[in-house]
C-alpha cells in the first residue's frame, strides 16, 4: 500500500491513498484524516485503507484523481520522534575526513544515532530553505521507517514487527556548522535544517522479496539536479531498538552523501 499527505493548508494535511503505479489517488477522509491518526490505530484503519488501495489499482475507486507529487507534503509532516542513525560507516568516515577529524575505532562496531528535528518535515519537491550556501549545505540519501509503539529492550524481531511504512529521505546537513556543534558534545540543532521525504510512504510488502531480514535489498539511486551521483546498495537492518518509541516514530539509516551548492534534489 502507498500513502501520501495532500497539502490542504493545515499543519497535518490530508491523508490520501496512492495507486501502485503512482498515477491515481483517492482521499481517505471517509476513513481517517491524517497519517498520524491512522498509525495510532493501524489495526483498525489499515485494512480500510487497503480496500481503497485495491480499488484504485483496479480502477474502481470513487472520486479518484491524478496523483501529483508536487501537491504533497511529507507523508508525515511531523512526528513524535525522528531518530537518525549513522549506520553506514563509509558515510561517517567520509564526513569526518572532510573536516580532518580522525575516525574513532569504536565507530566501526557501535552505531551512531541522534534525535533530529521532528517538528517540520518538508515534501519531496518543496524548496529547501538555506540562508547562505556558505553554511556548507549538503544532502544525504537515506531510507526511513515509520514505526508504531516499540517497547524498550525489544528484540530485533519484535522491533521489526513495529515497522509500518518505509520512505526515502533527503537529510540536509549544514557541514560548516557541524564541527562546532559536535565540539560542544550536545547534539545537532542549527546544523540540521528541515528534512525532506519522498512523496509516498509504502508498506514493506510493496518491496516484495526485496524486503527481508529487516533490510531493503535494493540500490539507492541518487540524482542531484539530473546528474547521477551514487548508487549504494542498502544493507542496514532496521529493528535494533535503543530506546522505546511511543506513538509514531520515524527512524532512518544513512546511505549516501554528496556535496552541492544550490538547492534542489531528486531521489529515486
Amino acid at each position: 500500500m502507498k500513502l501520501a499527505t495532500l497539502k490542504d493548508g493545515t499543519r497535518d494535511g490530508q491523508l490520501i491513498v496512492v495507486s501502485c503505479d503512482l498515477r491515481t489517488a483517492a482521499i481517505a477522509d471517509g476513513i481517517v484524516a491524517t497519517l498520524q491518526r491512522a498509525l495510532d490505530d493501524w489495526t483498525f484503519y489499515g485494512p480500510q485503507l487497503m480496500e481503497v488501495y485495491e480499488a484504485l489499482n483496479l480502477g474502481r475507486a470513487r472520486n479518484s484523481f491524478v496523483f501529483d507529487p508536487k501537491s504533497c507534503m511529507a507523508p508525515m509532516p511531523s512526528a513524535f520522534q525522528w531518530a537518525d542513525g549513522s549506520s553506514y560507516v563509509n558515510h561517517v568516515e567520509l564526513v569526518r575526513r572532510a573536516r580532518n577529524a580522525e575516525m574513532p575505532p569504536e565507530f566501526w562496531t557501535d552505531p551512531l544515532m541522534y534525535q533530529g528535528g521532528n517538528d517540520d518535515f518538508i515534501g519531496a519537491t518543496d524548496d529547501i530553505v538555506c540562508a547562505s550556501a556558505s553554511y556548507g549545505i549538503d544532502f544525504e540519501a537515506e531510507v526511513a521507517v515509520i514505526t508504531s509503539d516499540v517497547q524498550m529492550v525489544s528484540t530485533p524481531d519484535e522491533a521489526l514487527r513495529g515497522i509500518r511504512l518505509l520512505m526515502l529521505v533527503n537529510d540536509v546537513p549544514l557541514r560548516n556548522f557541524i564541527p562546532a556543534k559536535l565540539a560542544k558534545s550536545f547534539g545537532f540543532f542549527q546544523s540540521k535544517p528541515a528534512t525532506a521525504f519522498s512523496p509516498v510512504a509504502v508498506t514493506p510488502d510493496e518491496l516484495r522479496d526485496a524486503w527481508r531480514e529487516g533490510r531493503a535489498h535494493r540500490p539507492m539511486i541518487v540524482h542531484w539536479n539530473g546528474k547521477k551521483v551514487g548508487q549504494p546498495r542498502l544493507r542496514h537492518r532496521h529493528g535494533v531498538p535503543l530506546r522505546p518509541a511511543h506513538r509514531a516514530c520515524v527512524e532512518d539509516a544513512q546511505s549516501a552523501r554528496g556535496q552541492h551548492r544550490r538547492v534542489g534534489h531528486d531521489l529515486q
